[in-house]
């Protein structure tokens, strides 16, 4: 698909997210309210968009008029778990989650889940300071617990 879109559209810029990340609890689509909503979870590492690290980036790169792909996330990689132990340390100490391992999910599932790592070292060698994921979450729970 990406690979069309290249092929259709060589001048323009294309920001593949993943998982996008919010300040906003009530936000359904923000990938903490979702997990924290779900009964159990696999724990498996994927690439995240934090969105008030990387919407100041899409800016700027469309000011530039920057063309190409770009995996549109954080560099690394953080679990599900990770996230809702930070969760329970910064914002309910009283949550409580389980998990399952990939092959109990999909019997549950009606289509396949995807995990993944996407390199960012493209986007990293224009914007060299991007904060690593891990760091990055644990910056947006510590603004949600002090904003509470």
């Amino acid at each position: 698909m990406v690979e069309k879109l290249s092929k259709h559209y060589p001048n323009t810029l294309t920001l593949r997210l993943r998982m996008p990340i919010s300040e906003s609890l009530e936000e359904p689509r923000n990938f903490i309210t979702k997990i924290k909503n779900y009964k159990r979870v696999v724990n498996i590492p994927n690439s995240c968009t934090v969105l008030p690290d990387l919407l100041p980036v899409a800016l700027d790169m469309t000011l530039k008029q920057l063309k190409g792909i770009f995996n549109f996330v954080n560099p690394g990689v953080i679990s599900h778990n990770e996230v809702l132990n930070l969760y329970i340390q910064y914002i309910d100490p009283q949550f409580v989650y389980e998990n399952f391992t990939e092959e109990e999910q999909s019997k549950i599932l009606k289509c396949g889940r995807s995990n993944n790592h996407l390199d960012t070292s493209k986007l990293e060698r224009i914007y060299p300071d991007l904060p690593h994921i891990k760091n990055s979450i644990e910056l947006i729970f510590k603004n949600i617990n002090n904003n509470k």
